[in-house]
């Protein structure tokens, strides 16, 4: 799910947690704040989803967005191990893109994003 670049790279933290039955689970944690490796991952992530997945979230983009500047989509884990980027609801990995607002509509700079990839 990351560009070749940041691969190698520790940028996972894992957190382990119990779930409602005392069931495992562990969580898988990437945060990036520079500026250009932001944009290499964010792009790479959005140009591999398919041009209907992308559709989609252009489309339901009020579904996908909150007033902070967030865009969350879910990929299909089995699909990401796969080395395929697909948009899917059941048993996820959950995607979130932070943008910084820089005057204007937050939904319209995201939108004018995610049409020029």
């Amino acid at each position: 799910m990351l560009p070749e670049t940041l691969r190698g790279r520790q940028l996972f933290t894992r957190k382990y947690l119990i779930g409602h039955f005392n069931n495992p689970i562990v969580t898988f944690s990437a945060r990036l704040t520079d500026g250009s490796e932001v944009e290499e991952c964010s792009n790479f992530l959005l140009h591999q989803l398919t041009r209907g997945d992308l559709l989609t979230i252009v489309s339901e983009l009020n579904l996908h967005t909150d007033v902070d500047g967030n865009l969350y989509f879910r990929i299909d884990k089995q699909s990401a191990f796969l080395g395929k980027i697909r948009l899917s609801d059941s048993d996820p990995i959950r995607v979130r893109l932070k943008f910084t607002r820089f005057g204007g509509d937050i939904n319209t700079l995201i939108k004018n994003f995610l049409e020029s990839t």
